[in-house]
């Protein structure tokens, strides 16, 4: 090679250094969650540096509550991804009880032990807001669980589920039941956001139709209480023809209902919960499973650091998957993990099976 050519080739590798480390930061190159589980929903994006800091970081999380198994692997899926990442020197979990009062005392306590970052899962945004514009206003970022834009001075914001988990459940219904016929609505944690637009996403999937909600009962997401509520309607004799359910533990309850009473199994919407993937195959019963990744957690944790790394995030992202259905159960159902385990996870194989080994 002559020394001209030696020169040229070098010079070559010199500008394209040069150019990428001029490029700009773009929000696009953070990959929060794999396989487009989470797409940015607005255009608008944080600034390169604007939040960056040195590490060790201390993050500080305040969730509304935890009541059921989708949460607490949440919370594992956030202290999985917080152990993984070597600036996280400190990472401070709290949990609200579903308590308003709690929730504000929770937010001020992290704030006074001067967090680098907060997380909030608000109970609503009514609670929420004032708590993150508190925040905001020390200079920190807030990393929102949410979905609830301009409402909420949040610098990021992540969410899945809501009016699409709603509307997913009752479009299958409608066209499950002909647009006809009587249903039951199991909801999950009265006053809490996220169950309020479950329920109106459902609710606007069956405008227009000749179907009616005959009962509507609060089974706060969980097993024990939702099993007692279906065996209450069960026994009163009410005509059902398809069931709404806001969460999947609820559904696998009345599932049991129904089959310990003898009553013939009816259209039921799941979620893409393995305790509820097993049933619907062995019951064969009618039904679509939206799916609301706990990875959500794990994003949250990336998100934070990210900002605290200098990265550019847009302002708000959502993880809508196509929903679960009889086709493809088999392709999700996974017979070696036991009911607690939600889809899909970011946890590493090992870690899922060493959890929730059957």
């Amino acid at each position: 090679m002559s020394h001209l050519k030696f020169r040229g080739l070098r010079w070559i590798g010199v500008l394209a250094t040069t150019v990428a480390l001029c490029a700009p930061a773009l929000a696009a190159d953070v990959e929060l969650l794999p396989n487009n589980l989470l797409t940015p929903t607005s255009k608008e994006q944080t600034k390169p540096g604007q939040f960056k800091k040195a590490g060790p970081w201390r993050v500080g999380v305040s969730f509304g509550g935890v009541g059921n198994t989708w949460i607490v692997q949440m919370i594992q899926e956030m202290r999985h991804a917080a152990a993984q990442d070597k600036n996280i020197g400190e990472f401070i979990f709290v949990e609200a009880n579903w308590q308003a009062a709690k929730q504000v005392a929770d937010v001020e306590d992290l704030l006074t032990k001067k967090v680098d970052v907060l997380i909030v899962g608000p109970i609503s945004s009514a609670i929420g807001a004032p708590l993150v514009e508190k925040a905001a206003k020390t200079g920190i970022p807030v990393v929102v669980f949410g979905a609830f834009g301009k409402a909420m001075n949040s610098t990021v914001e992540l969410m899945g589920a809501g009016e699409v988990f709603g509307r997913q459940g009752g479009e299958y219904l409608r066209k499950e039941l002909d647009g006809k016929g009587n249903v039951w609505a199991f909801r999950g944690v009265a006053g809490v956001e996220e169950e309020t637009l479950r329920y109106n996403g459902f609710r606007k999937s069956i405008e227009g139709s000749s179907m009616k909600v005959t009962k509507e009962v609060f089974g706060d997401w969980n097993y024990a209480k939702s099993k007692q509520l279906c065996e209450n309607l069960v026994l009163s004799g009410d005509k059902v023809d398809g069931i709404w359910f806001s969460g999947a533990e609820m559904t696998r309850a009345c599932i049991d209902v129904f089959k310990e009473t003898g009553k013939p199994l009816v259209p039921m919407t799941g979620e893409g919960n393995n305790g509820f993937l097993r049933v619907w195959k062995a019951t064969g019963v009618k039904s679509v499973a939206p799916q609301f990744t706990p990875g959500l957690g794990a994003a949250m944790v990336r998100a934070a650091a990210a900002l605290l790394d200098g990265k550019p995030l847009y302002r708000s992202y959502f993880s809508s998957p196509p929903a679960i259905t009889q086709a493809d159960l088999d392709k999700f159902y996974r017979p070696d993990l036991n009911d607690a385990y939600w889809l899909p996870s970011t946890l590493p194989e090992p870690t899922l099976k060493e959890l929730f080994r059957r």
